[in-house]
């Protein structure tokens, strides 16, 4: 691969990465909620006469659920918005084997074999048409992008 094929390629990925951060922050916060749930209210402090010396472990659980939670809503908004960049130069391409090809393979991270299979070609002749719609999106890119 060329080195713009390879930038072009790192750009696609984009969406595929940032949905694996939204994956590992939803099964975060689910991990951080079960926590939350499972917890009792327990006040632990020095001082029993003044509130602000008690720590409730409830509490300090949601407050950790609901940062997880703002981290996983940022996480996912950006990855929608990747995805819809993505897809938008995808459909740009105005050749349905190739769009196929690469949202199959940045959009939803399959390797290149089974690619071929689903598309009923040979591995070798996937690659080629990988490269193929990588100089074409890289055409686009830079007529996109100045």
């Amino acid at each position: 691969m060329t080195l713009e094929q390879m930038e072009t390629s790192a750009w696609l990925n984009r969406a595929f990465y940032k949905d694996k951060k939204v994956r590992a922050l939803r099964s975060l916060l689910e991990r951080d909620r079960a926590r939350a749930q499972g917890l009792t209210v327990n006040y632990v402090g020095v001082d029993k006469g003044r509130s602000d010396s008690r720590e409730n472990g409830v509490e300090a659980a949601m407050q950790i659920c609901a940062q997880t939670e703002k981290e996983h809503d940022t996480a996912l908004c950006e990855y929608e918005a990747i995805r819809r960049e993505v897809k938008a130069v995808i459909n740009g391409l105005h050749d349905d084997v190739l769009e196929a090809l690469l949202t199959y393979r940045y959009l939803e991270g399959l390797p290149m074999e089974e690619i071929a299979e689903r598309m009923h070609y040979s591995a070798r002749s996937v690659k080629y048409k990988h490269k193929q719609a990588l100089d074409k999106v890289c055409t686009l890119l830079h007529c996109i992008a100045p």
